[in-house]
């Protein structure tokens, strides 16, 4: 079995992923990236890029060597052409599920390639995912070949929310392209938006805690990922403090790489990681001392119950469309996906 699994990846990886080398396999926990800088001047030798046929050979190679070691089980495998947010997201999907992972249908891809001349390259790709329950969803996908002897790898995966508008196939999800089909990448700090790249997730994290009251309410706008989070954690503190437990729910931005590209009115689509790190404590009026496990945090406790203490830490990735400086509308998110990467309690 795991000798016909390597051939039948070894096939893929030849026929798809042409050009770039493999690397050693990266460990199960992550280490996270420097931020891609994709403005920089040419480098002495010959300037790297990315060609529209190389990123569609890249994503397709990728998509269906995760379907081969999905199948196969394989965790080792699927982790070597992962990278960044999406690594731990990986390792939960296969770990969570006793090596059973989904298996997902892809559709085509519509890809968004910026014009790059220095690595780390990178590209996006819109792709409909349909998983074994049948339902539909929009992926955008983002991919990084960190150096010249590195393969492609899957950095980065979200899931569009059901109204955000695809756009034209000349401009999908409302990315500017040039008359060659190119993308056009902006640096992380640029200041001809109204929140640069770089400051997208702090201050996704400053709206998630303060809500509709705080300083980020005049730059984002509300919804399920943002003012949501607020409601949601002010809900649950009354309820568990009802249970005799301390409880607190933080986000935080990342060291993952931060993607940005421009869009037709001028604003660009940011794509960026947060972190949700929520604690649970028992206090003296729970004479058991026991904190309950969320569903979805209870194949690593194995438990539905701990003592004492309990933490959980969500990898988030979102989509974000940022409008550019000076436009009355506020910023709005429109993709976001995620899992629980990481559980300890006492």
């Amino acid at each position: 079995m795991i000798r016909t699994v390597r051939a039948a990846l070894a096939a893929i990886l030849l026929a798809g992923a042409a050009g770039a080398c493999t690397s050693d396999r990266p460990a199960a926990r992550p280490s996270p990236a420097a931020t891609p800088a994709p403005q920089a001047s040419a480098s002495a030798r010959e300037t790297p890029t990315v060609t529209l046929k190389e990123a569609a050979r890249a994503v397709r190679a990728i998509l269906a060597t995760d379907d081969v070691v999905r199948a196969a089980g394989d965790e080792p495998y699927a982790l070597a052409q992962t990278r960044d947010a999406q690594l731990p997201i990986m390792v939960t999907e296969f770990r969570s599920t006793d090596l059973k992972p989904p298996r997902y249908t892809w559709g085509e891809p519509r890809l968004l390639v910026p014009r790059l001349d220095r690595f780390p390259l990178w590209f996006a790709a819109l792709v409909e995912r349909r998983d074994p329950h049948g339902d539909r969803r929009t992926a955008l996908l983002a991919f990084m070949r960190q150096y010249e002897n590195s393969r492609w790898q899957l950095s980065f995966s979200s899931l569009l929310n059901a109204a955000t508008p695809l756009g034209s196939d000349g401009a999908p999800l409302g990315v500017a392209l040039d008359g060659e089909g190119y993308a056009t990448p902006l640096p992380t700090r640029d200041d001809t938006l109204a929140i640069s790249p770089h400051l997208m997730a702090p201050l996704h994290a400053t709206i998630a805690e303060e809500g509709p009251g705080g300083f980020a309410a005049g730059l984002i706008a509300a919804g399920p990922q943002t003012t949501g989070y607020f409601t949601e954690v002010g809900e649950a503190k009354p309820e568990a403090k009802r249970l005799g437990l301390l409880y607190d729910s933080i986000f935080g931005a990342t060291e993952y790489p931060i993607y940005a590209l421009r869009t037709t009115d001028g604003g660009a689509v940011v794509l960026y990681s947060l972190t949700r790190t929520t604690n649970w404590q028992a206090q003296t009026l729970n004479a058991a001392g026991l904190v309950p496990v969320p569903e979805n945090a209870r194949w690593s406790t194995g438990r539905p119950v701990v003592r004492r203490k309990l933490r959980v830490v969500e990898t988030q990735q979102y989509v974000a469309h940022v409008q550019p400086r000076g436009a009355t509308r506020l910023s709005e998110v429109v993709g976001y996906d995620g899992a629980v990467t990481g559980v300890s309690a006492d």
